[in-house]
């Protein structure tokens, strides 16, 4: 049986564009098959909208001048040449997301990714009821792109005009009251608690550099802590006080102490099953359990309750309102951004107007 044969006045149409009835156009993506309609429109303008839709799904595959130029590397070859931060928390972090990329980009060519898939990839994201996620992948996506341009693989970064997914952060902040509170009953989730919250209050240390916090970091004069988040070196003053708690940080830290010889300032203090021995380390996911048994044994529940996280937040407050402590640099922040966003009371407690 002959071939039917081809109709003359169709052989400038897009691949893919049919009509199957008069004056009413569909498309067929030649990559997955699925027919879409475009419906009832003039015969140029459904030619227009199908070469669109055509260089869009062919977008990811490298041109010939593209692929001499090198940027016929993948994203997930790019994702091979990002440099593995040291800090261990950091580096878990970014497989996490890199393993997303990958799994849902990782196959488009460099010089072929748009900044339509780069939106799509987030919003999905979004869609999904998973904004925070979709933040932090538009972050690391947008430094994976940066790096493509350094090694040539891309003349733009697709990622820098998408949206940023607004995320509100909706946990509430612990007042001193509450630290208080929690603090009363502190021994009796963990007998090392109340000094970690102590030396987490004076200090504004953060439960990752706590957890590591050895014995030997403590001078004559001064406390010499390395943030394991951001690397910063900080020597706090022995005579630090906060007048609210009448306390220094050399009495936080002596409220640390115990019976059992350990290198370590938050140390557990017995020994209970095989793994954990008196005198380990407490890690940090130890703490913010305790410290939720321990808000909990005081009453404060409700939604979205403060977690040992926000004692942070509580030590930049109280010592602001105390005026003569450089809050940015005990807490180790580099900028003005990072320090404010400790500094938000989030509706717990007025903003105070300053007058010199």
């Amino acid at each position: 049986m002959a071939a039917r044969p081809r109709d003359r006045s169709r052989r400038d149409w897009p691949t893919g564009l049919r009509e199957p009835r008069p004056g009413y156009f569909v498309w067929r993506n030649p990559v997955d098959g699925k027919e879409l309609s475009i419906g009832r429109v003039t015969l140029a303008q459904a030619k227009r909208e199908a070469n669109e839709a055509l260089a869009f799904v062919l977008a990811d595959k490298p041109t010939l001048l593209e692929r001499i130029q090198g940027k016929d590397h993948t994203i997930a070859d790019l994702l091979d040449k990002i440099p593995v931060s040291e800090v261990y928390n950091t580096a878990k972090s970014m497989r996490s997301l890199d393993k997303k990329i990958r799994n849902a980009i990782g196959h488009i060519a460099c010089g072929g990714l748009t900044v339509a898939h780069c939106a799509k990839f987030i919003e999905d994201e979004v869609a999904g009821g998973r904004k925070r996620q979709a933040q932090a992948l538009r972050s690391r996506l947008f430094a994976v792109c940066n790096r493509g341009r350094a090694l040539g693989w891309m003349d733009l970064n697709p990622v820098e005009p998408t949206s940023k997914p607004d995320v509100k952060t909706e946990r509430k902040r612990l007042t001193l009251d509450q630290f208080k509170e929690i603090l009363a009953v502190a021994a009796d989730a963990a007998d090392w608690l109340p000094g970690a919250m102590l030396v987490a209050l004076l200090s504004g240390m953060d439960r990752d550099t706590l957890s590591k916090l050895e014995r030997k970091a403590i001078g004559k004069e001064y406390l010499t802590i390395n943030r394991s988040k951001t690397g910063i070196w900080l020597e706090i003053p022995l005579s630090l006080r906060m007048d609210a708690m009448d306390m220094t940080l050399a009495e936080a830290l002596a409220a640390c102490r115990s019976n059992v010889v350990s290198k370590h300032v938050i140390h557990h203090r017995r020994s209970y099953r095989a793994d954990v021995k008196a005198g380990s380390a407490v890690f940090r996911d130890r703490i913010s359990k305790a410290f939720t048994e321990a808000r909990e044994l005081a009453g404060i529940t409700g939604e979205h309750p403060p977690t040992f996280h926000e004692i942070r937040s509580l030590s930049k407050r109280i010592y602001m309102t105390q005026g003569n402590v450089d809050t940015k640099a005990l807490l180790g922040h580099t900028t003005e951004k990072a320090a404010n966003i400790y500094a938000d009371p989030r509706g717990v407690e007025p903003l105070r107007v300053r007058v010199s």
